[in-house]
């Protein structure tokens, strides 16, 4: 068998295991008729996982009574959608036959290597494929997989949709994807059943993710430079979305709503070159929205009332007033995950990374089109030195500036913080990384003025059901702002005025 054509474009999208059902409904409507497959793969990596760390993936698949085998490298990734190098040929068992790659194929894994390869995991599921006509001649393979990726005792349910592109343009697919959006709860996914499957049998468990740092270089104009922060802020917001709707590790609503921050700190960054249509902004601010009460309340909870319980006397009514707001944390929970769902943060996502894919920021007058052609480095140098003036001034002021004023601020001082963050890549050494120190540290005494104040009003808000316990932490975070940790901030603020900019 001819090895196929060595670029895969794929669109991958994870479905609630509960509406597989509606998306075969759908799909009955159309006239394609599916093939149905019932498909085992198993994956060879050496014990210490060698290929999985260069991103490639060795698989042997049965489909009937054939074998194939598949040789896949990561290539790129970006909400869902990827382009990878992919070999594909049969082979007479279960086991790789490296004689039948090409050279190309060969060449990525070492002799050295390929005598270590053992299998270390398989999955196993039903296979739904049909083959659909799109817009301007594009030919797209859909495939329903349900199923299970197992390694030794340990399983996961799968549970995906796969388009992957026969002809045609990418856009076809994001158009396809769209459709479905509107009628089910689907996420772009992109991460593979294989890296599934080493992370099971790695024993690794699911966990929030921060942000990355993003991937800029000197060379870059600034219209490239918007999408890769772009980018950089929806896969760390997609990657924790999962766990905001599935997982109570109040780590996820956190590093999803940071994601969300750094993204609205990037627009208002690139605003007058890049602008993003209403439709998706509406989308920003619908999620960012849903996402605050219920941190809220995670902050109160699990930060503010530990440090103050250790002064509370009576440890019966302390328990007693927690457990009500405690109920009330659960109470925002649920009311988040409705928002999100309603939201449809999935549908949200393809419309975003299409009109990022169709360079709809281009967009524009032609001034703006003349500045994101222009250099990128010395953009961002002019971007900084203006966001920095202003935390000059607020700093010089602090003693005489009103709580709106503070609060705008620590917002000016937040916005800088991600701003410098962007941009690490290009202002490298020990003045930038200790610039992004000083205004974390600022932004977080600023944050715990502001924490204390919005830990206040929750608790007038629980009102006389939290009891004793309710009075005692008001007052205790009144005295707090009395304080206003002033001294400390103070310190911080006047040493920033002597700051020399990294840039």
């Amino acid at each position: 068998m001819t090895p196929q054509h060595p670029v895969e474009i794929e669109l991958k999208l994870a479905l609630p295991a509960d509406q597989a059902a509606l998306f075969l409904k759908l799909m009955a409507r159309r006239r394609s008729v599916p093939l149905q497959q019932n498909l085992i793969t198993r994956y060879y990596d050496t014990p210490d996982f060698a290929l999985s760390a260069q991103g490639i993936a060795l698989r042997v698949r049965k489909i009937g009574r054939r074998w194939l085998q598949t040789l896949k490298t990561e290539g790129e990734r970006q909400g869902g959608l990827s382009h990878r190098a992919e070999y594909e040929m049969t082979v007479p068992n279960d086991k790789p036959d490296w004689t039948r790659f090409p050279v190309a194929a060969q060449a990525m894994v070492s002799d050295a290597l390929r005598t270590q390869l053992i299998p270390l995991f398989e999955t196993h599921f039903n296979r739904t494929a049909w083959l659909l006509k799109g817009r301007g001649g594009a030919q797209i393979e859909v495939a329903l997989d349900v199923g299970e990726v197992r390694a030794g005792t340990q399983s996961q349910p799968i549970c995906e949709i796969e388009l992957e592109l026969k002809a045609g343009q990418p856009d076809a697919l994001y158009e396809l994807a769209q459709v479905w959006a509107t009628k089910l709860d689907l996420l772009p996914l992109d991460v593979s059943k294989a890296e599934r499957g080493v992370r099971l049998a790695r024993g690794d468990k699911a966990a929030p993710v921060k942000s990355a740092p993003v991937k800029l270089h000197d060379d870059m104009h600034v219209g490239e430079g918007f999408v890769a922060v772009v980018q950089a802020c929806l896969a760390q917001f997609q990657t924790n979305l999962p766990g905001v709707l599935a997982s109570d590790d109040i780590e996820y609503v956190h590093q999803a709503r940071v994601a969300l921050r750094r993204l609205r700190a990037a627009l208002r960054v690139f605003r007058r070159v890049c602008r993003l249509p209403d439709e998706l902004l509406e989308g920003v601010r619908a999620l960012t929205a849903a996402l605050g009460p219920v941190r809220d309340w995670d902050v109160l909870c699990d930060e503010i009332l530990p440090a103050i319980a250790p002064h509370f006397a009576d440890e019966g009514a302390w328990q007693s007033g927690l457990s009500v707001l405690e109920a009330h944390r659960a109470e925002a929970r649920v009311a988040m995950r409705a928002e999100m769902i309603q939201a449809r943060p999935g549908a949200w996502l393809l419309t975003f990374q299409r009109w990022l894919f169709q360079q709809g920021w281009r967009e524009g007058s032609a001034a703006q089109h003349r500045v994101q052609q222009s250099a990128l480095k010395a953009w961002a140098r002019r971007k900084l030195q203006k966001g920095h003036r202003p935390i000059v001034r607020g700093a010089r002021d602090f003693g005489h500036l009103q709580p709106a004023q503070r609060h705008a601020l620590r917002i000016a001082i937040k916005r800088q913080r991600y701003a410098a963050e962007f941009f690490t890549a290009m202002f490298v050494g020990r003045r930038q990384a200790r610039y992004q120190s000083v205004l974390q540290d600022m932004q977080a005494s600023l944050g715990r003025i502001n924490d204390c104040s919005v830990a206040s009003r929750l608790l007038t808000q629980a009102g006389a059901e939290s009891g004793s316990m309710g009075d005692f932490s008001r007052g205790w975070l009144t005295a707090c702002r009395a304080g206003d940790d002033q001294k400390g901030t103070r310190k911080q603020l006047k040493n920033f005025v002597k700051w020399v900019p990294c840039w």
